[in-house]
């Protein structure tokens, strides 16, 4: 009997001891949507569409991502985007490149009505880089395209880098919001530059990066 109440004994403290463990909890985040820098060059009637974007191959578009070098790719399994990441990306382009106000309307693919052009693309790298020194930044890169009534306008990669500051998923997400931002930003300068070019051939050409 008082072995029996021993083991009893035993089996309430082991339990006990495993509720004091705290389990690791999934957590979810979004990105900050970016609001593009503004611009003086806006033109009336100017609507632009922003096709869905493609996640590229080698991209997870669930959990947060460390790249360890060019090839080895470590995901956060604790730390998921809250929709798909492609999505996120291009509510992103949408919001940030409307609130530019380089154009009269900024749609998304499902919208109604007609357009002057339309944006294309794929997200090739959306990563917290570590590095051999110990250095950490976020980097966004994207392979975009920009179609026009008369054909492609232009075609280019887009790549942002910002520094992470602090330690944890949520430093590296707010990095990564400010590298997409840096990548809004080119792209809604090569769209109005490359534009005002094609009304005027006499205009500077758009300038590589």
């Amino acid at each position: 009997m008082m072995q029996r109440n021993a083991m009893l004994l035993c089996a309430a403290l082991a339990l006990s001891s495993c509720s004091s463990v705290e389990v690791p909890r999934e957590s979810w985040w979004r990105l900050d949507i970016p609001a593009a820098a503004a611009t003086t060059n806006s033109r009336d009637g100017f609507v632009l569409r922003v096709h869905d974007l493609q996640l590229g191959n080698a991209m997870s578009g669930d959990f947060l991502v460390i790249a360890h070098g060019p090839s080895k790719l470590e995901a956060r399994e604790l730390d998921r985007w809250v929709a798909p990441l492609d999505r996120l990306a291009t509510d992103a382009f949408v919001l940030g490149l409307s609130r530019s106000g380089a154009f009269s309307l900024v749609k998304g693919a499902g919208d109604g009505g007609g357009e002057d052009l339309t944006l294309h693309g794929r997200i090739t790298d959306f990563a917290e880089h570590r590095h051999d020194d110990g250095s950490r930044a976020a980097v966004a890169s994207f392979s975009l395209w920009v179609e026009g009534r008369d054909g492609v306008r232009l075609a280019d990669e887009f790549r942002g880098i910002a520094p992470i500051e602090g330690q944890g998923a949520e430093a590296s997400v707010k990095a990564l919001s400010l590298a997409l931002q840096q990548v809004v930003d080119q792209v809604r300068a090569r769209i109005v530059l490359q534009s005002l070019t094609t009304a005027n051939p006499d205009a500077t050409p758009p300038q590589s990066r």
